[in-house]
């Protein structure tokens, strides 16, 4: 069972934020309730609101009640003993120092204390935050430090390079930890095991056999409090380059034994990934934008009259793109990258279409296909034919399906990232080349998308998401699975 293997200091910059609240508290009651952590260890969170500790617990067991379905009250309020406040400035060292003298205190006489900064903030406040988190000495040398920097790092790669910079002017590489929280769900990495448990699923997955790979993550919310951030990001900023592209990784990475080896190989997949050449970037990309409509039984208004949104506002919600592989199993194969907000059902998917049968070329049938399916009604099901009765050939689909259900030690994503983090397990974390390979992949295209030369297609909330999306794939002679 994975558990915190020592003491720890957590302290989590932007404690009063959006991703605090839904994420990150909920994630550290769980560890409590399935006691992985230690006797000795301290929440402290920090920000720019004034509150007491006291009232920064409140915040935090109001946060565990809303996001948490059934609460064990008991663990809570033993939970809420080790939390803690420091308000302060991002740009104030003075206020770094106080931070500082209060983790002392807190540790006290424990021993071998690992400190953990989690950064919950926006990127305008992140060099300030890595200056002071140094110049205050909150990373002392006589304790273990992590940095863990939640993606997208930057907006760019120009701009990730210059996050690098101030991280690597204060801290070790060992000790930068980024977080892309999809690669903490258990089903994601199952993308990578079950062709690692599985030679006969790992045969068929190469380029001889495939006609295209999907991969799909709709999402049936909104913005839920997240304007400022989504409005600067847009979808392809915050679903592709880390999330969609991690995934295909997975699906195409080399496989090994030695886990140590995991993050090496999964970099040369997501290396591998290119553009594929166009006259024109609306062959590789298309983006819309959720309108009105009907979301989970509720009338929505349009993204453009959501609070918080610039007003005439063309950031996409939804966008489509188009990669391909340089890895000789996959060479050829067209990736189809999509995801979106507003739509009928939240759900990732990968699909894996093969190709038409030579024996039942223009007769009845659809393509075997096999579908993983990461988020929602997690699964996998394999698309069959087998032959109707009677004389002639024809052909109904067989559906060989069984949910992934997580067994085991399960754990909800950010717990389990945030106990690798703690136990110094960097395997499941981004590093600064996996980032810059996404960036350069994502910049080119999200400078046509930023152009007014991009079309933005409208979408009704509730619905699939736009029609030219359709249009999009069909170029290439596929449709969305």
């Amino acid at each position: 069972m994975l558990a915190a293997n020592r003491p720890f200091s957590f302290v989590l910059f932007g404690a009063s934020g959006h991703l605090a609240k839904i994420k990150i508290f909920p994630a550290l009651y769980f560890l409590a309730l399935k006691k992985r952590l230690p006797a000795d260890y301290s929440i402290v969170g920090y920000a720019r609101t004034a509150m007491t500790d006291g009232q920064f617990r409140k915040h935090v067991a109001d946060a565990v009640k809303e996001y948490v379905l059934e609460v064990n009250e008991k663990v809570l309020s033993s939970m809420l003993e080790h939390v803690f406040y420091q308000p302060g400035q991002y740009d104030a060292v003075e206020d770094f120092k106080k931070l500082a003298t209060k983790l002392e205190t807190l540790e006290g006489s424990a021993k071998d204390v690992v400190r953990l900064a989690y950064l919950s903030i926006p990127p305008t406040a992140f060099e300030s935050t890595l200056r002071n988190i140094c110049a205050g000495g909150v990373n002392e040398e006589h304790h273990d430090f992590r940095c863990i920097v939640e993606k997208p790092v930057g907006h760019d790669l120009s701009s990730f390079e210059e996050i690098n910079a101030v991280l690597l002017s204060c801290f070790k590489p060992s000790e930068v930890y980024i977080l892309d929280h999809y690669l903490g769900k258990e089903a994601v990495r199952n993308a990578y095991y079950l062709r690692h448990a599985n030679p006969v699923i790992e045969r068929l997955l190469k380029n001889t056999l495939i006609s295209s790979v999907q991969i799909t993550a709709s999402e049936s919310a909104g913005l839920e409090g997240r304007a400022g951030y989504f409005d600067a990001v847009g979808t392809l900023r915050d679903m592709f380059q880390s999330h969609l592209i991690q995934i295909a990784a997975l699906l195409t990475m080399r496989l090994v034994n030695d886990t140590n080896e995991i993050k090496t190989t999964r970099l040369d997949a997501v290396k591998k990934f290119y553009l594929p050449p166009a006259t024109d970037f609306s062959e590789i990309v298309m983006q819309g934008q959720y309108g009105e409509g009907v979301s989970g039984g509720k009338n929505v208004v349009a993204y453009k009259d959501e609070e918080g949104v610039v007003k005439g506002s063309r950031t996409p919600t939804f966008a489509a793109l188009h990669l391909m592989s340089r890895s000789s199993r996959w060479e050829g194969v067209p990736f189809f990258l999509r995801s979106g907000k507003r739509l009928k059902e939240k759900e990732t998917r990968i699909a894996v279409e093969f190709q038409d049968s030579p024996t039942l070329v223009g007769k009845e049938g659809t393509r075997n296909r096999l579908d993983i399916i990461l988020q929602g009604e997690a699964g996998m099901k394999l698309f069959l034919q087998t032959k109707l009765g009677g004389s002639e050939p024809k052909f109904r689909p067989l559906v060989m399906e069984d949910p992934l259900v997580c067994m085991g030690d399960c754990l909800v994503e950010h717990s389990l990232l945030l106990l690798e983090a703690i136990n110094g397990n960097q395997q499941w974390f981004l590093d600064a080349e996996e980032v810059r390979s996404c960036w350069r992949i994502i910049d080119p295209v999200q400078k046509y998308l930023d152009s007014k030369k991009a079309p933005l297609s409208l979408y009704a909330s509730g619905s699939k998401g736009p029609a030219e999306a359709d249009a999009f794939i069909a170029k290439f002679g596929h449709a969305w699975l």
